[in-house]
């Protein structure tokens, strides 16, 4: 049973298996705000917040999330539609992507410092883009978690991209904080 995820792809099963983590996210995503071209213009912002409040709810997986954002935040509805950088052919799931970590990264250092933690390990990715700023400088390694979690609010819900790097730091960031004393090949009892 995983009770923290390790990666993008392991946080669906993370938040079924840790409630305590699960609440911690599900009281964060209603007050921040999702900043970014996809999501401006009508209830677009809105749509996708119920969108991420159904995922980790568990309500939905990633299959339906990306489904949900298509009919939901239609291209064609929105004031950049014209934008090929903004819409490019994965954009449905590169919002969930970089929502999903980033609320639940946020909710994951929460919860750690609940715990008693003040550092976090960042393992390395399956999925990890190895030339990033975030796998070249954090990943594999143990990092306190207030700069990391201020960071994190300052890029997200300020839209302060000039930061230093956090997690997530980009679109396709994958990684993920879990406790300390966790190592990468003790899968089993994250």
């Amino acid at each position: 049973m995983t009770q923290w995820a390790s990666h993008y792809l392991e946080i669906p099963e993370a938040i079924r298996s840790n409630d305590a983590l699960q609440t911690q996210i599900a009281d964060i995503i209603p007050g921040r705000p999702i900043y970014g071209k996809r999501v401006e213009g009508g209830d677009r912002e809105q749509n996708a917040r119920d969108i991420l409040i159904d995922f980790f709810d568990c309500k939905i997986e990633y299959q339906e999330a990306y489904k949900r954002v298509l009919q939901e935040l239609p291209r064609r509805e929105s004031p950049h539609s014209h934008d090929n950088n903004t819409f490019s052919s994965d954009w449905n799931e590169a919002l969930i992507r970089m929502q999903a970590v980033r609320f639940y990264n946020h909710g994951a250092f929460l919860q750690l410092k609940e715990l008693g933690y003040s550092e976090c390990y960042i393992p390395h990715s399956p999925h990890e883009n190895r030339g990033s700023e975030c796998t070249r400088k954090l990943a594999g390694d143990t990092w306190e978690i207030d700069p990391l979690l201020n960071r994190l609010k300052e890029r997200y819900d300020n839209e302060n991209y000039d930061t230093p790097v956090t997690i997530p730091s980009r679109p396709n960031c994958t990684h993920t904080p879990i406790p300390p004393d966790m190592s990468e090949d003790d899968s089993q009892s994250r």
